[in-house]
């Protein structure tokens, strides 16, 4: 009873060990989900770092791995995309097949952004590709998903299918805002206010198209939206594609207002090339319909500083992952040489075994079929003389001994030839066996090895069909 007891013990406290665990990773990812992302800085990368120090200390892979990959997303956000590229390294070199999905698909979110600013299009591409079919079954990834490939169709100039895959982005952002916590464990505001970009990106796509009627709708849509959830990022996005609406209907002075808003926001929160470069290109754009020449010329020389500095940026960016890529393709080329090798090394080990297996097994055999193999006395076909002739070449191994002993025993080749097609050099070992010479005799009368007649005699047996368990004198004693 006290044993049962003991042992319930011990099992409850092991599994409140186990829930500890799960509890306090869990924690620790809420603490990095519940940073605001839209405002984050340095003081925000510093806080991250200290519960990553944490979770590395309870060994929360899963947790380090979330960590490292808010801080890309940061950096990437104020536009140090080199840290951002090095912080996603950081979190590719954690993923293994138990890693939450959910960070999977936000590093390949975040390497797909990466790749198409620096212009690398199809490796972008590749990236959302690598996302498996089971997390798409969300609608909240299913969302983010059909926005990238907007954003990618739309980068491409394919207008209509960038506005088919945000159309279908919006209908499955409703879908997860209608339960967040049924679709995420931990439905943040960053993640609920994400899932109005569809929104605005549609009402761009109907700008592009030329149906400001439609725009309009989604703009007004955006704006409502971006006030109620009060996040930035959202808000930039409704300012800017609202300012571009009333440009398109020549209201200027609200296009300006919204413009401004956007314009803030950027400079103070999202110091990103895609973020400025877009308020600071719309600003051009409208400078310009309103012909006020010192705005025009003062974000014209904006654009061209900041594309400046970009572009030496995006070129570092490059060569290094050009680096990298060549260092990771000559690591994979070498890995399949010594495969290849190995494979080549394998397989002549394996010749040479089977080689060595087959020459001991035939050793062994010719060694025991050789000792059952017992001298027996041949009887005297004619004269004494002939006899002792035929023994005497026999023992000089004379080129006249197979004529000799034919003429002893005239029969005895026409005998053999019946049963196999024996060489001359057989004929006569087989005569040195009738004449009952033992495996020692016949190495030393033909300067061979033992080793060597006992081969010869187990190759005669097989030739000539002698079973293993009859003897090979008396064999041809009775021949």
């Amino acid at each position: 009873m006290v044993k049962k007891l003991l042992l319930l013990v011990f099992a409850f406290c092991l599994s409140g060990f186990s829930f500890s665990q799960v509890l306090g990773e869990k924690h620790y990812k809420d603490m990095i989900y519940g940073i605001d992302f839209s405002t984050a800085g340095d003081g925000e990368i510093k806080k991250i770092k200290n519960i990553i120090e944490q979770c590395g200390g309870a060994d929360y892979k899963d947790c380090v791995a979330l960590g490292n990959l808010k801080i890309a997303n940061i950096y990437n956000k104020n536009n140090d995309i080199e840290k951002s590229f090095n912080y996603g390294d950081k979190v590719e070199k954690l993923i293994t097949p138990d890693t939450d999905p959910e960070i999977v698909f936000y590093l390949r979110a975040l390497q797909f952004g990466l790749f198409m600013k620096l212009g690398k299009r199809m490796d972008a591409l590749g990236k959302l590709d690598e996302i498996p079919p089971r997390v798409r079954e969300n609608p909240y990834f299913d969302y983010l998903l059909n926005w990238y490939y907007g954003e990618f169709y739309n980068d491409t100039g394919e207008k209509e299918k960038a506005l088919y895959a945000y159309k279908k982005a919006y209908k499955r952002a409703k879908i997860f805002r209608s339960n967040t916590s049924k679709y995420l464990s931990n439905p943040s505001k960053d993640k609920i206010s994400n899932s109005y970009k569809p929104t605005s990106s549609i009402a761009w796509m109907y700008l592009d198209l030329g149906k400001t009627d439609s725009a309009k709708v989604y703009i007004e849509e955006a704006i409502s939206d971006a006030k109620k959830i009060n996040n930035m990022e959202s808000t930039y996005y409704s300012s800017l594609y609202a300012a571009r609406y009333y440009k398109a209907i020549k209201d200027y002075k609200k296009a300006q207002q919204y413009l401004w808003t956007s314009k803030y926001i950027a400079g103070k929160f999202y110091k990103s090339e895609g973020y400025v470069k877009a308020v600071n290109t719309a600003l051009l754009i409208l400078y310009r319909d309103m012909k006020v020449t010192d705005s025009v010329n003062y974000y014209s020389m904006r654009l061209l500083a900041e594309e400046n500095i970009n572009d030496k940026q995006n070129k570092n960016l490059n060569d290094i992952i050009d680096k990298k890529k060549n260092i990771d393709e000559t690591e994979h080329q070498e890995q399949a040489d010594r495969l290849k090798y190995i494979l080549i090394a394998s397989f002549l080990i394996c010749i040479l075994l089977v080689y060595f297996i087959f020459f001991f097994y035939k050793k062994y055999k010719s060694k025991s079929l050789d000792k059952i193999d017992k001298q027996v006395e041949q009887p005297v076909l004619h004269d004494n003389g002939l006899f002792n002739e035929v023994i005497l070449l026999a023992k000089q191994n004379s080129p006249e001994f197979l004529t000799r002993f034919n003429d002893y025993n005239p029969h005895f080749t026409e005998k053999l030839l019946k049963i196999s097609n024996l060489k001359s050099s057989e004929i006569r070992f087989c005569a040195y066996l009738y004449l009952n010479f033992s495996t020692k005799d016949i190495a030393e009368y033909t300067h061979t090895s033992v080793r060597t007649v006992q081969t010869k005699k187990y190759n005669l047996r097989k030739k000539l069909s002698i079973p293993s368990d009859v003897d090979i004198y008396l064999w041809f004693s009775d021949l």
